[in-house]
């Protein structure tokens, strides 16, 4: 038997408010008790049984209306505009869907799809711009810039607890529980920061966004270009970034610093998300760059986890914890070192004229 009281929260008001009670059977046979249970329940003044999901009666009929963000299935003759329409909506609807699972902070993972969905329409802002209305798409990208730094502030957080947590065996035994009070320490901080997260998700401001990303994702704000055929624009605005991530790489120095890294790896995002938005034109053929691209992207990730980890260790070790995080900080180093000696084999397997054909 549960009891639950299901408040509906309306920017920082309760606008609704019911309690349901319900009852499961788990084992055979147990059916015989529901009717007596049932009466106890009426008797102690519950109503009748109301079928409709809990989450249908929070929200109202506009639960079971149609969604207010859709995509559409586009073939190779599709329109500029239809497909930066289809990739803009496609991001809007991640970031809604992990909306409420973010504030709830029951799985990681959902800080990390709305993190990136956020990242994803920045970019996607910016690669398009061309072709939008930038006094509509420039005031959107900055506040897509102040949501994604919230959630990277808590995601950061996350990730660099995982990262200490999967170091335990590394160290020697009589340090090891130091190095669980450090991710303990992560884990605590990463709820402190998304339980701010979640109190500005309550904000007029992040309900403003998500009514602009709503509506920019049904009628963004075009430039008279994208009326124009997709293949005669989009591969174009994605070699304009394959170019400057190919531009970025080659200026590189010999021994290349972490800052020219994590360059890169943005570079890289953007080519490939402006790559998976080209996918109803480009075919297989764009996926695959697009893969590519993800793989570089993915190292070089892993790499910038490194440094931000070792960076916080080295401000974290102080007292009895210095030692222990030294040594994270020591294996961390070497993972980046490792790191560095790949990164340049994934930028082979993207550096291939037969990837990039198809932005001609």
């Amino acid at each position: 038997m549960v009891d639950d009281d299901v408040s509906v929260i309306q920017g920082l008001r309760v606008a609704n408010r019911f309690r349901e009670v319900e009852v499961e059977l788990r084992e055979p046979g147990a059916d015989i008790l529901i009717e007596p249970v049932l009466a106890m329940l009426k008797a102690a003044g519950a109503g009748d049984v109301d079928p409709t999901p809990k989450h249908l009666r929070a929200l109202g009929p506009r639960a079971a209306g149609p969604p207010e963000v859709t995509t559409i299935e586009l073939g190779p003759n599709a329109l500029t505009s239809e497909i930066v329409r289809n990739a803009i909506a496609e991001s809007v609807a991640t970031l809604m869907r992990h909306d409420p699972a973010v504030r709830l902070g029951d799985d990681p993972e959902d800080v990390h799809r709305a993190r990136v969905a956020t990242r994803r329409l920045r970019s996607q802002l910016r690669s398009f711009r061309s072709v939008l209305q930038r006094e509509w798409s420039d005031p959107l990208r900055e506040e897509l810039r102040w949501l994604a730094d919230q959630l990277g502030a808590v995601r950061d957080r996350q990730v660099m607890a995982a990262r200490v947590r999967s170091r335990l065996a590394e160290v020697p035994a009589p340090d090891r529980p130091v190095v669980g009070e450090l991710a303990r320490q992560l884990t605590a901080e990463s709820e402190e920061v998304r339980a701010r997260l979640a109190l500005d998700m309550r904000s007029d401001r992040y309900i403003n966004l998500l009514e602009k990303l709503i509506e920019g994702s049904r009628t963004p704000a075009f430039l008279p270009e994208a009326a124009q055929p997709g293949t005669q624009v989009v591969p174009q605005l994605v070699r304009r970034d394959w170019r400057k991530l190919r531009s970025a790489v080659k200026a590189l120095p010999d021994e290349p610093g972490d800052a020219d890294l994590h360059r890169v790896r943005i570079l890289a995002k953007r080519a490939r998300y402006a790559a998976e938005a080209a996918r109803p034109i480009g075919g297989q053929k764009s996926a695959a760059f697009a893969r590519a691209a993800a793989d570089l992207q993915g190292v070089l990730g892993d790499h910038q986890d490194s440094v931000n980890a070792q960076a916080w260790l080295r401000e974290a070790g102080t007292g009895r914890a210095a030692f222990a995080a030294g040594e994270l900080a020591a294996i961390e180093q070497f993972s980046a070192r490792q790191i560095r000696s790949e990164w340049t084999e994934k930028w082979k397997l993207l550096d291939r004229k037969r990837l990039r054909r198809w932005m001609i």
